[in-house]
């Protein structure tokens, strides 16, 4: 067999009819209306060819040398067959079985598949040459999978070497590399893999990436790639968005640490050409056929499972959203490619959500000749053209341990110092840093203290000490203030300009008044908290001025950011509060003229809390109840119940008014307990909050009271309590296991307590657990007793609309649910009204009805058989 099928090329054997050519004279009837779900652009259709009955929890696709449609998920590789050619699949065939997860890459080259699963790169052979893969598994490379930031995609490039792309999960893969002179010396993080046709010898082709899951071939030796951003540290100052990058060989995308991840204009980083602000990336295409309208031709397609969004970026950078799903629909997409005849399909699914199958096709195909493939590399250099300043980056970057590089640091200096612009600057200022040892994570035994290795200085502090001579630092110092002050300097070489001073720990006023200066004319607050941080590393002795600076800033950044509508995740408060303890490090008196400071008291302030001293702590909470009133935010409320002190009676019952802030109020009295609060702690005890439950059963156990017991509303259950005794006695005397096995199947009670998508907990081993009345009083009741980890979620939205599920994912933009159903759900935070824990299981309570006694105790026996 020649010629090379990828899940990218457009191109079949010669010789066989694409089973989607034939397709083309069929009407299409969807069995799902996707156009009542799935926004798409206009000139285009989307209709639903494959359901979750076939493709379940979907990760990956590709076609095969015939233009067959191949997908992967949870234990399976298999084909699928569209029978009576209306284009709607029906049956599959399985090729590839005992996947322990799905596979995150697929392809075909030669005939063979090659897929990324179990640990390794596997390829299986067509031995019969009947069309279809059937040889047993053979492994081609042993490398870490199955996890969200390990071996992904991988295909065949045109240079007729293997191309591999891995996430930053698994720094035990750089092992791989063998070549004798590698581009990267010590490669790091996310990372393409360039690897010979037999396998035997491997190189990181490029570096730096997050997280990208997939990548194609762009012209002139380039690789298209959509890379992750870092979605819990939204907001803060090293926060990159997802980008699509054309990557060369050499490039360096930037990921260093969790908190230092480079800026585009790093003279090492890909070409960017789109930043797509949150989301995670998935699958990437770029697209060679015709059949589509002229805009989505000339460019890479990039999916974001996250929103379910479809995006065209082209090669002039622009951007137009292809589909999207509408309102709280959900298209978790997860892969795509293109079909022989120019269509393209996408494949839903991840994280056990529902899986599926979507063709996305001209309303009116276009009908000039194929164009030809703009991807011929071979004999192509694919090296970017490097200066002077970013050859010496890369040397520094690659040397096996930091060390100090005054001649480096020299050369940087020159270059500031001549008329150049702002790129040249830049560079210059990348090579200052790099010339004192680079950035990155700070080493435990660090000398400067541990609260400067703290994770939020990872971008502000060099990860060796800048023992550069003292006039060198001094002359530095003195240039880089003046830049700063510079009318024409852009933000971005004023935003360098900050960091460079941090690292390089200049013991001087000038600096520090500098920065302060800077900070105080910008209006991003992330910008602000940036210049705070840079702050925080300067080893300069503190006036009362200087503290009442810092402590502005505190204040007023987590304001800002509140009212600019910035979302924060959970990295903020960590990184922050790794920050307060550095300033107080450097400054005994900050802690306590923030708290004192009467501005302090918004909710947003509490961030600060976070890592202060008992005495600030519980000065903050006394400075919080005393300016609060009835309205009082519910996490102020909260941060005061956990307290010491007793909160006033008269201003936890206004607490317990409120859905809002009841569990904070339940917090105090079950921290005060006193006779009269015994009904409202007996409440308590149900709480959704497990902290608020435990407190309120030490709290009633103190007062010498019971534990009270949930009680079902239901009449259908009370009946059912009513005859457990009788029932049980049937268990014990009848109880049939092959019976209840047969009702256990028949009610569907394995669709959600077995596989990808189980809704509830595994009964596996369950009767070493529970005893045959508490299986019984759990089916039977099942809310009575919910653990949290199965606890669903239920979701109001602006419309009005009610939506339970399990979450699959949330983020500060929102979350993924599956529901009951076993449908997808996306709701956005700005469609959000108000989200708490469901009441009520996702277990209905009908799932017994039309049952006899003997049928429900045959069922507890099956139980108690697990």
């Amino acid at each position: 067999m020649t010629g090379i099928s990828n899940r990218r090329s457009p191109f079949g054997r010669v010789g066989y009819v694409s089973v989607w050519s034939i397709m083309i004279c069929a009407t299409f009837v969807s069995f799902i209306d996707a156009a009542d779900s799935i926004w798409v652009a206009e000139g285009l259709t989307i209709r639903q060819v494959a359901d979750d009955d076939l493709v379940p929890d979907c990760t990956a696709i590709t076609t095969d040398p015939v233009g067959r449609i191949v997908a992967s998920g949870p234990g399976y590789i298999r084909v699928l067959m569209d029978g009576d050619g209306d284009g709607v699949f029906e049956t599959s065939r399985t090729l590839v079985d005992g996947l322990n997860h799905g596979a995150q890459g697929l392809c075909f080259h030669d005939g063979d598949l090659y897929y990324t699963a179990n640990n390794g790169i596997w390829k299986v052979a067509d031995t019969d040459d009947d069309g279809f893969v059937d040889s047993e598994p053979s492994q081609m490379l042993e490398i870490k999978t199955g996890g969200e930031h390990e071996a992904h995609a991988l295909r065949m490039g045109p240079d007729g070497y293997w191309y591999l792309i891995a996430g930053n999960g698994n720094r035990q893969m750089f092992e791989l590399q063998n070549v004798e002179s590698p581009t990267f010396p010590k490669p790091h993080d996310g990372v393409i893999w360039r690897i010979s046709p037999d396998w035997s010898k491997r190189e990181v082709w490029a570096h730096g990436f997050r997280n990208a899951y997939d990548f194609d071939f762009a012209p002139n030796g380039m690789i298209d790639v959509f890379d992750s951003d870092g979605e819990r540290d939204i907001s803060l100052p090293w926060y990159r968005p997802t980008r699509v990058f054309r990557t060369a060989q050499g490039d360096d995308a930037g990921w260093v640490s969790r908190s230092w991840k480079r800026p585009r204009y790093d003279p090492q980083m890909p070409i960017q050409l789109a930043e797509l602000g949150r989301g995670s990336p998935t699958g990437v295409l770029r697209y060679h056929g015709n059949r589509l309208p002229d805009r989505f031709q000339n460019g890479v397609w990039v999916l974001d499972w996250t929103f379910g969004r479809v995006v065209f970026v082209g090669d002039d950078r622009s951007i137009e959203e292809v589909a999207k799903p509408i309102d709280i629909a959900g298209f978790a997409v997860t892969d795509i490619t293109s079909t022989p005849d120019g269509r393209v399909v996408v494949s839903v699914g991840g994280r056990g959500s529902r899986g599926g199958l979507y063709l996305i096709d001209a309303a009116r195909p276009n009908q000039s000749a194929p164009r030809q493939r703009d991807v011929i590399w071979p004999n192509t250099e694919t090296s970017k053209h490097e200066s002077h300043i970013g050859k010496k980056i890369r040397e520094l970057r690659n040397r096996p341990e930091p060390t100090i590089e005054s001649d480096a640091a020299n050369l940087a200096m020159e270059r500031l110092d001549a008329d150049t612009n702002d790129a040249e600057r830049l560079s210059a200022l990348a090579l200052l840093i790099e010339s004192v040892g680079g950035l990155g994570p700070g080493a435990a035994k660090d000398p400067r203290g541990e609260e400067q290795v703290a994770a939020v200085f990872d971008g502000y502090r060099g990860v060796i000490r800048p023992r550069l001579d003292s006039n060198l630092i001094e002359s530095a110092t003195e240039k880089l203030c003046v830049m700063l002050k510079h009318p024409d300097a852009s933000n971005e070489l004023r935003h360098e300009v900050v960091r460079t001073l941090a690292v390089l720990e200049p013991e001087s006023q000038a600096a520090w008044n500098a920065i302060a200066a800077d900070a105080k004319e910008m209006q991003s607050p992330t910008e602000r908290l940036h210049r705070l941080i840079a702050l925080a590393r300067l080893p300069v002795s503190r006036s009362d001025e200087m503290t009442d600076d810092v402590v502005q800033l505190m204040l007023q950044i987590p304001i800002e950011i509140s009212e600019r509508e910035m979302n924060v995740d959970r990295n903020w408060s960590e990184r922050l509060g790794e920050l307060l303890v550095a300033l107080r490090r450097r400054d005994s008196l900050v802690e306590a003229r923030l708290v004192s400071n009467p501005a302090f008291g918004h909710p947003t302030h509490l961030v600060w809390t976070k890592q202060m001293n008992p005495e600030g702590l519980e000065f903050a909470r006394r400075k919080c109840l005393a300016v609060s009133d009835e309205t009082i935010d519910p996490d102020v409320a909260h941060f005061i119940a956990q307290g010491d002190d007793a909160v006033p009676r008269t201003v936890v019952r206004e607490w317990l008014k409120r859905d809002e802030t009841r569990d904070a109020g339940w917090m105090c009295l079950a921290s005060h307990p006193t006779e009269s609060d015994v009904h409202e702690l007996n409440r308590a005890v149900f709480s959704f909050n497990q902290s608020v439950r435990e407190a309120a059963e030490k709290a009633l156990k103190q007062l010498g009271q019971e534990i009270p017991e949930r009680e079902s509303a239901s009449e259908t259950v009370q009946a059912w309590l009513a005859k457990s005794p009788a029932i049980l006695a049937l268990v014990a005397m009848s109880g049939n296991v092959e019976r209840g096995k047969t009702l256990f199947q028949v009610r569907q009670c394995a669709n959600c307590h077995n596989g990808a998508k189980a809704l509830g907990p595994s009964l596996t081993g369950i009767n070493k657990r529970f005893g045959p009345a508490d299986l019984l009083r759990a089916t039977v009741d099942p809310s009575h007793s919910i653990p949290d980890r199965f606890r669903a979620t239920q979701v109001l939205t602006t419309d009005g609309e009610v939506v339970i599920g399990m979450e699959i994912y949330r983020s500060v933009d929102g979350l993924t649910l599956l529901t009951a159903d076993a449908k997808t759900v996306r709701v956005n935070t700005d469609m959000i009204e108000l989200i708490r824990p469901a009441s009520s299981s996702l277990m209905p309570e009908g799932l017994l009805e039309g049952l006899s006694d003997q049928d429900v105790a045959d069922l507890v026996a099956y139980l108690s058989s697990l």
